[in-house]
């Protein structure tokens, strides 16, 4: 029997299969032929018959099913064999470690506390430090882990140095704050998204009512690792026990957020991304605004803005924003904005604000900086309505002692596992729910 991950693979290749049938004959600038169209119906389906990729997605849903189960029924046996729950000894935290200023990667009541037990750990896992090993052991501090789980060299973190990551990875990362987010189960999911309602017909006292079912296509999430490699001083004292926590939690976050962003925003299907395709290479035509003049920073006007603003769809529930670096900000839509006429003194002093024609200005660092021909500098609309990015929220760690030996220093890997799915793009004619900005050629 085929695994989720292996079924889900092939249904991507038919998926991508498909798209090449469509992009050939577009760039031929010609209908399909009765061959193409065939071969594509026996893929995706018609009236009559499912279709490949449906008969495996049930498939996959089959797999994903007793995969679950197995996983479960493994867990309930190890659960059965426990005597009974471990008690762990209180701990105070020693008044040389204690936080000298305001926790970035942990918050809530328990912030510190939190962070000195991420900090023992990560003392025990990365820098093999025998006392925090067995603080660790006397206090219950250990990775949760379940039949399913592939390490492949890594140890899984304790929930609250994982929780503090992810926290921090949906706050540096537009991405994860503004995408709708989908927890993951297992590394495979599939989402339903519903392409059309059903309709109201007038109909008379005894006229027969016309039937009308909504039609939905799936949408495939397949948890991705993205890895970040760096580097920590060999020698730490327990003093430092919550601040190498928190170092460690925000360069991970970070990282991660950057390369969410990056692939969200710019992917283009390449390796570095994990195929994954950004909003700048996934909209289709009606999804496209093209200023008709400006190909430059200077040179751009109000119109092109204006003309998105109109023609993004009122869906419901929508609460569009506008995305863009801050220097696209700053020397486009501030500039617009100051010289509307009717500015004074003060005007100028607090600069313009991050809004424009009515709707929040978000900034996104790795947006283009700079506006040429045909460039494609920003975004309008509900990123929260188009896309999705699915979180197995699954974060692992390694260290290596060996790999910066010459400079006394230990590297250390952290791996997490997401998806990210624009699947709402418009149509050649219809726009979606979020729109790109293109300058003029």
């Amino acid at each position: 029997m085929k695994s989720a991950i292996q079924l889900s693979k092939e249904i991507e290749a038919l998926q991508a299969k498909v798209g090449a049938i469509q992009a050939i004959a577009k760039e031929d600038n010609r209908e399909l032929s009765t061959e193409e169209q065939a071969e594509i119906d026996s893929i995706v389906g018609d009236d009559k018959n499912p279709g490949q990729i449906t008969n495996l997605a049930t498939q996959r849903e089959r797999a994903i099913r007793i995969e679950s189960a197995v996983s479960n029924s493994v867990r309930q046996v190890r659960e059965t064999q426990a005597d009974s729950e471990p008690t762990y000894k209180p701990f105070k935290i020693p008044a040389r470690a204690k936080a000298t200023k305001p926790l970035v990667a942990f918050k809530g009541e328990d912030a510190e506390m939190d962070a000195y037990r991420s900090g023992r750990f990560i003392l025990a896992t990365l820098y093999k430090d025998a006392k925090s090993e067995q603080w660790c052991k006397d206090h219950g501090v250990q990775a949760v882990m379940s039949g399913s789980d592939d390490l492949r060299g890594g140890t899984l973190v304790p929930p609250e140095f994982e929780n503090a990551v992810i926290a921090l990875f949906e706050s540096y990362g537009v991405v994860p704050r503004y995408a709708r987010n989908q927890p993951m189960g297992s590394d495979t999911l599939t989402v339903p998204r519903q392409l059309s309602d059903v309709i109201a017909y007038a109909v008379g006292e005894s006229d027969e009512i016309t039937a009308s079912d909504p039609t939905t296509s799936p949408v495939n999430l397949v948890a991705r690792k993205f890895a970040t490699m760096t580097r920590v001083p060999s020698e730490l004292n327990d003093d430092a026990v919550i601040s190498i926590a928190e170092m460690v939690a925000t360069s991970i976050a970070r990282a991660q957020a950057l390369r969410a962003d990056t692939a969200g925003f710019l992917g283009n299907g390449e390796a570095a991304n994990h195929g994954i395709q950004g909003l700048a290479n996934v909209l289709n035509a009606g999804s496209v605004v093209t200023a008709s003049v400006g190909n430059t920073m200077a040179t751009q006007t109000i119109a092109v803005f204006q003309e998105a603003v109109g023609k993004l769809p009122d869906f419901a529930g929508i609460n569009p924003v506008w995305f863009c670096s801050k220097a696209i900000w700053s020397n486009v839509l501030g500039r617009l904005q100051l010289a509307s006429g009717g500015n004074t003194t003060e005007n100028y002093g607090a600069g313009p604000v991050p809004a424009f024609l009515g709707y929040p200005v978000v900034f996104v660092n790795v947006m283009p900086k700079t506006i040429s021909g045909s460039s494609k500098f920003a975004h309008f609309g509900d990123l929260g309505l188009s896309a999705t990015l699915g979180m197995r929220r699954r974060l692992a760690i390694a260290a290596d002692a060996s790999r910066y030996f010459e400079l006394d220093q230990i590297a250390y890997r952290s791996t997490m596992r997401y998806d990210f799915n624009c699947h709402e793009r418009g149509t050649a004619s219809e726009a979606g729910p979020i729109l790109t900005i293109v300058a003029a050629a």
